[in-house]
Formats: structure tokens, C-alpha cells, sequence
């Protein structure tokens, strides 16, 4: 193995995340409070940072979107002085959502065709497994 490839393994290359930084604009600071808002009913707040370093290692986040959404988490209070144990995974379907959210904070409408057409997809895929696996 030359030092080349070597190099390529051990040293992680930039590549750009889907979404780099939350704009300043109020829609989508209202959007980004609206999926931490999400996050927090599904996993706790004490737990979304977790799940925003899983968004980054999975690429959908920058270093700066992540900073960015840790700033806005930083002032938010719960409401609630001890967070009722949450489990800390989210299943498929919340991963999907937070992904729209994801393309919604980069400017991308997400219209009602899109939805149904990805429900489709899914509801199709689910038959197929079915039919093939017996489930």
C-alpha cells in the first residue's frame, strides 16, 4: 500500500455537508427552533446534541451548522427540571424528517407532491419486502 492511498484512509477529505450553516433569515430560525423542538420530543434535550454529531458524521452537517443549532439549543429552557427518561434513538421516520428539515433550512421547498411521493416510495418498498421476505 503506497503512503497515497494510505493518507486518503487515515485523513478525512472536506466534503461539503448538505447543510453548511442555518441561515440568519426568521423563517428559518423559526424552522431551526421548530426541528429542535422535534428533536427534544423525541430523544430529549439532553440528547439532541448526539443526534446533531450523527447528522455531522453522517455529512448532513457542517461544523458551523452544528455550532449553530448548539447556540440556539443553548437558550432554550425545557420547562421541565428533570427530563423524563427518553429513549435516545430515533427510528427511520424521524431521520427522514429531520433530513426535511435539513433541505428545508437549504432554501428547498418541500411540497405536498414531494411528501406523498416519498410516502409512496415507502409504502412500496414496505410491500415489496413483504411479499419477498414472507413478513
Amino acid at each position: 500500500m503506497d503512503t497515497t492511498s494510505l493518507s486518503s484512509i487515515l485523513l478525512e477529505t472536506h466534503r461539503p455537508a448538505k447543510l453548511e450553516k442555518i441561515p440568519d433569515d426568521p423563517i428559518s430560525i423559526i424552522f431551526a427552533f421548530k426541528w429542535i423542538e422535534y428533536l427534544s420530543e423525541k430523544v430529549g434535550y439532553s440528547n439532541i446534541p448526539d443526534v446533531l454529531e450523527f447528522y455531522y458524521n453522517l455529512g448532513w452537517l457542517s461544523d458551523r451548522a452544528v455550532l449553530d443549532l448548539l447556540k440556539l439549543l443553548k437558550g432554550i429552557r425545557t420547562g421541565i427540571e428533570e427530563e423524563e427518561e427518553l429513549p435516545p434513538r430515533l427510528t427511520i421516520t424521524d431521520h427522514l424528517v429531520s433530513l426535511l428539515f435539513i433541505e428545508r433550512l437549504n432554501g428547498k421547498k418541500i411540497s405536498s407532491d414531494i411528501l406523498d411521493r416519498i410516502e409512496w416510495e415507502i409504502r412500496r418498498i414496505r410491500k415489496g419486502v413483504e411479499e419477498y421476505y414472507g413478513i
